[in-house]
């Protein structure tokens, strides 16, 4: 198989694709948009739409679940952006710092979101 090139993904592409996998998780899956883990998997779409100049992988807890969210945003255009819901728990210490503000936030909002049914 051909090695394919490496071309920088369009920011129009990382839009389209990080608007089609949110519109999944909140429509087809029930995870509220408020939800916290949501939310900060949004910010982290957002600025890879500004900026995609590199690739993003991480995971996030799925707050109110046994889950995490486990995302890869691709830098090169022949790649996709893929998320996937896994079963699991992170443990409290490996918290990304900035799901911790967004739980702050949303607790001090009064919001509380937890996900849609578990058997997905």
């Amino acid at each position: 198989m051909p090695l394919q090139p490496r071309i920088p993904k369009p920011e129009k592409d990382r839009a389209t694709e990080c608007l089609n996998v949110l519109g999944k998780i909140i429509d087809e899956l029930k995870i509220p948009a408020d939800n916290p883990s949501v939310a900060l998997l949004n910010k982290r779409m957002l600025e890879y739409v500004n900026d995609g100049s590199r690739t993003q992988e991480d995971r996030i807890p799925l707050v109110g679940s046994n889950r995490y969210i486990l995302y890869r945003l691709p830098r090169w255009a022949h790649q996709q952006v893929e998320v996937v819901l896994r079963v699991g728990r992170i443990m409290h210490d490996q918290l990304p710092s900035d799901l911790e503000e967004e739980l702050r936030t949303s607790l001090s909002n009064g919001s509380q979101s937890a996900p849609g049914p578990s058997s997905q």
